[in-house]
């Protein structure tokens, strides 16, 4: 076998797994040609075979049963390894090469080969159209000339193939390239226009009218604090938006997780205040997990402002342990919680439509779906439990 390796195997191999067609489920226009092969042969078996490294694989097939064959038995590695266009073997029980060979001894009994390469538009034969038949034959000229006329359409057919689906990434990449920005687009025109319009709206109020020194410290401290979460809400996005277009790389830190709460809280606090809600930091404080810093702060800061915003009066507790080779990690609150259908759809697109706060607070919806994105980039999961006026908890199962 070693004299009918290819010279160039090695290329021939990498522009064959460069097809994409291996393995590949049966389409009806392979299918049509090797039964049109077999009429104009005028014999039972035809097949278009793809010769892997260890194998011979069949794209279409007639006449036999099996979807594939070792290399060793595969008279295609012949017609690829010769330099004529058509290999023929009149009787393979005359023929020393073949007469022991299993696909001549036993089913499908192969008498009678013929063969003409696959050869790619760079000039690689990377498989073959092939006829067989159950006793002695010959193929006539005209025979011949049809074989090879299919056998090149074959070739065009599968780069066709493989550029179209080329062609089918690319639209699809743009398709989502285009859906990132009107998601993007969305989530400004909701979660960060409307705070920083709020904050301009209080300012023109100040500046018209006659409002006490000590109320307006106060607004100044607000309107700080109020633009810290927008800008990290800001910061959360460009990341996102980084990792959905570009396909970003998760960078791994380790993260004290009592910290990173406890920050998230403090930016929390204000909104907390106005709702008379109690914020609690239960993260044990010696807990640490390796993960993405961003990734898992654009969750958190989403779950901590979906409990502030159906909680009125009320505690929003954040709590984490680890155990065994897992980290638990809970949201709670006390708020007004859902129904079961609302929790089956909440990271999910049906979900996004938003619900009023407590405060008739307005949001995008999409805050939720985007963290399932986070949380499935970080190859962790969340499970949500929550009863009508009794709260919700959100569970994030981290790996150690």
């Amino acid at each position: 076998m070693k004299n009918l390796i290819p010279h160039n195997e090695e290329d021939r191999l990498r522009e064959l797994m460069g097809l994409r067609i291996l393995d590949t489920p049966s389409e009806q226009e392979f299918d049509d040609v090797v039964e049109l092969a077999s009429q104009i042969c005028n014999v039972p078996i035809s097949l278009i075979s793809l010769l892997e490294i260890n194998r011979q694989w069949f794209k279409a097939k007639k006449g036999i049963c099996v979807n594939e064959t070792p290399r060793e038995m595969s008279f295609c590695t012949y017609t690829i390894s010769e330099e004529d266009d058509f290999f023929e073997v009149e009787d393979t029980l005359k023929d020393k090469r073949f007469r022991n060979n299993p696909m001549v001894q036993f089913e499908p009994y192969l008498r009678y080969y013929a063969g003409t390469p696959l050869v790619t538009s760079k000039g690689y034969r990377v498989g073959t159209l092939c006829v067989g038949d159950i006793k002695p034959n010959h193929l006539n000229e005209h025979q011949i000339f049809a074989l090879k006329v299919l056998s090149q359409q074959v070739s065009k057919m599968i780069e066709l193939k493989l550029a179209n689906s080329k062609l089918e990434n690319q639209n699809h990449h743009l398709r989502h390239e285009n859906d990132m920005q009107q998601l993007m687009l969305s989530i400004i025109a909701h979660d960060v226009r409307n705070p920083i319009c709020a904050i301009k709206g209080v300012m023109d109020f100040v500046t018209t009218n006659d409002v006490p020194e000590v109320d307006k410290q106060k607004l100044t401290l607000m309107f700080s604090e109020q633009l810290d979460v927008t800008i990290d809400l800001l910061n959360n996005l460009v990341d996102w938006s980084k990792m959905q277009i570009n396909k970003a790389e998760v960078l791994i830190e380790n993260l004290n997780l009592h910290d990173v709460s406890e920050s998230l809280l403090k930016q929390f606090k204000l909104n907390a205040k106005f709702k008379n809600d109690q914020l609690l930091n239960l993260v044990d404080k010696d807990l640490f997990l390796q993960t993405d810093n961003n990734m898992l702060r654009f969750i958190l800061r989403n779950l901590i402002a979906n409990a502030i915003k159906f909680t009125q009066d009320g505690t929003i507790t954040l709590y984490a342990h680890g155990e065994k080779e897992k980290i638990f990690f809970t949201v709670s609150d006390t708020g007004v919680g859902m129904s079961k259908e609302k929790v089956n759809n909440l990271f999910s697109k049906q979900g996004t439509r938003s619900t009023p706060g407590t405060n008739h607070e307005k949001g995008s919806g999409l805050g939720l779906l985007l963290a399932k994105g986070f949380i499935d980039c970080l190859n962790a999961t969340v499970e949500v439990k929550s009863e009508e006026g009794k709260g919700t908890t959100v569970f994030l199962y981290f790996s150690k």
